[in-house]
């Protein structure tokens, strides 16, 4: 019997266990197979290290990434674990020694990428060893309809059995049921024991702001990031955008670390700007999802996506490396339409130059990856809890508790109950945004949340109305004349309920108060409400909260007399959020 209580403080040097833990550890010690699910910080890894300790036999884990094996590494010998790594990345005196050690009947914990059973030498040698347990780690790799597939997984199912169908357990932060599914098919798991320990994070505070220019990203993540003393993680969708912003930064934020992490980078390179990462308190890393896979930095308090990511599964592992302690972090997702045609490229790019990939496979990954894109979209454009999005892609039904998310904070400032039942279908449609001194421009394939049957529409001609939840609403478009009515006259006054429907409920909260305050200005100048500001306008003050004053006027209808007029008193009411 398995003291692992006592394994726990006495070699791990922790007080107790953290939620399902034990139970997980005891299924595995039992000799059941397993499937981890578990959101990332709470406590994955030990999972399979301490009953690779109990067992005292050989452990084979298996990882994705060198970044993610070094810290392991490193973590388990401090603890004066039995620990290696075996990879293509270390010197070939340095892999010989390994393999040495191996062949001498190494025991203890041995780290290892799945490319690595196509090296016949260590084939040859890791087929004489009985394993005590076999371990994948980032799990959801294996399967062709999670976020980060990858094919090099696929052939696990068969190695296992060559390695004599061992003990294993695979662990995972991110797997809707048909990942899970995919998972224990593709390992051939029998009567494997299901983990599913949650996806909440309660202490994450998910934001989304909507940009109309990609560019206008770069004066909301400087001014962001000047007010955050602390380090954090930047997430970018390409190499490009990657060296674009770690230069901003680097010339905004002079006397801050701030280092760069794409899988284009030397190894060396990586591996000394993710240590200065993880030793400086205040480093900003900029990065694409090749950084962070088992980075061990669990105070950090923000975590802000410059890009929108291809789905959901990604963004929830991402985001979940902030305020991995437990303590308040914020998650801030940046979206510009220009972010969908990057993922739409990738989506193309789907098997080019993958040999291991049938072509018939290759249709049904880009339709589920056109379907994890949409599913991204909508959480990024839908004013709803965005913690009870999360969780209900991930089949979990439960509404939040006293949610900080950005809708919900916005929805209780003004004691409007948040919208309830399952997400309403949603409409494609063309509309222009009409701007106050009579300019607009037109927005391709806006989403307007609707109750109405999923439809997509082509761009309507000149004049026409757009239907939107069984109400009219005019599109105008064919001039500045034409749009200037469209606003101004009294029949076609905008009210909360149709911005709701158009835009969300925390965009119409925002927009009440803006009203308001519209009012008070209104009688204190003896004007007329659109001789102040016009509701078009404040819908865009609503939808984009500016938070300086530069900010401000990129809105429309703002010019540099209202901004010294009416500036610092909408600064002021949109800070609440």
């Amino acid at each position: 019997m398995h003291d692992v209580d006592s394994i726990l403080s006495t070699i791990f040097h922790l007080p107790s266990f953290r939620p399902r833990q034990r139970e997980i550890i005891t299924d595995v010690l039992a000799g059941r197979d397993a499937l981890v699910v578990m959101p990332t910080g709470a406590g994955k890894s030990l999972c399979y290290q301490l009953p690779a300790v109990a067992l005292r036999g050989l452990t084979l884990i298996i990882s994705p990434l060198i970044s993610l094996m070094t810290d392991q590494v490193r973590q388990l010998r401090d603890l004066r674990i039995p620990a290696m790594m075996l990879t293509s990345g270390q010197p070939r005196e340095e892999q010989r020694a390994v393999m040495d050690r191996m062949r001498d009947g190494f025991r203890g914990l041995l780290f290892v990428a799945p490319e690595r059973f196509a090296a016949p030498g260590f084939q040859a040698i890791i087929t004489s060893r009985k394993l005590s347990l076999l371990a994948i780690d980032e799990a959801h790799c294996i399967s062709q309809w999670g976020h980060d597939f990858r094919p090099e997984y696929l052939r696990l199912g068969e190695v296992r059995q060559q390695l004599g169908d061992p003990l294993t357990v695979a662990l995972t932060a991110t797997a809707t049921a048909q990942v899970r599914q995919d998972i224990v098919r593709s390992l051939r798991l029998k009567d494997a024991a299901i983990h599913v320990t949650g996806f909440d994070r309660p202490n994450l505070r998910y934001q989304s702001i909507t940009f109309r220019k990609a560019k206008d990203k770069q004066d909301e993540l400087v001014d962001y990031l000047r007010r955050r003393k602390t380090g954090g993680i930047v997430y970018c969708s390409t190499r490009k955008q990657v060296e674009m912003v770690t230069d901003l930064l680097a010339s905004e934020l002079r006397g801050r670390p701030i280092v760069a992490y794409h899988a284009g980078m030397d190894p060396e390179a990586r591996q000394t700007n993710q240590q200065r990462f993880i030793e400086h308190e205040e480093a900003i890393v900029v990065a694409t999802n090749a950084f962070g896979m088992g980075i061990n930095k669990p105070n950090l308090r923000y975590v802000v996506h410059f890009n929108l990511p291809g789905s959901l599964e990604a963004y929830y592992q991402e985001a979940g490396r902030a305020g991995r302690d437990g303590k308040s972090a914020e998650c801030i997702l940046y979206f510009a339409a220009a972010d969908v045609m990057t993922q739409k490229f990738f989506i193309d790019k789907i098997g080019d130059g993958n040999s291991q990939l049938a072509r018939r496979d290759i249709g049904p990954l880009q339709r589920r990856a056109t379907q994890q894109l949409d599913a991204m979209q909508r959480y990024a454009r839908w004013e709803r809890c965005r913690r009870h999005q999360i969780l209900e892609y991930f089949g979990e039904n439960t509404a939040p508790v006293d949610c900080h998310c950005d809708v919900c904070v916005a929805s209780a400032g003004a004691g409007v109950p948040l919208r309830a039942g399952p997400p309403r279908e949603l409409v494609y449609v063309r509309e222009d945004d009409v701007r106050e001194d009579a300019e607009h421009e037109a927005y391709s394939a806006r989403r307007v949340v609707t109750s109405r049957k999923t439809t997509v529409r082509k761009s309507p001609p000149s004049a026409t109305r757009t239907a939107v939840r069984g109400k009219a609403l005019s599109s105008p478009h064919d001039s500045k004349t034409t749009a200037k009515k469209s606003v101004r006259a009294p029949s076609e006054k905008i009210n909360a309920e149709q911005v709701g429907v158009r835009y969300g409920n925390a965009v119409a909260v925002r927009f009440q108060r803006l009203r308001a305050l519209r009012l008070q200005l209104t009688k204190q100048l003896h004007r007329l409400p659109f001789q102040v500001l016009h509701d078009s306008t404040l819908i865009e003050l609503a939808r984009q909260r500016p938070r300086t004053m530069r900010e401000l006027m990129k809105i429309g209808g703002i010019g540099e007399k209202k901004a010294e007029q009416f500036g610092a008193a909408l600064l002021k009411e949109l800070a609440k959020d």
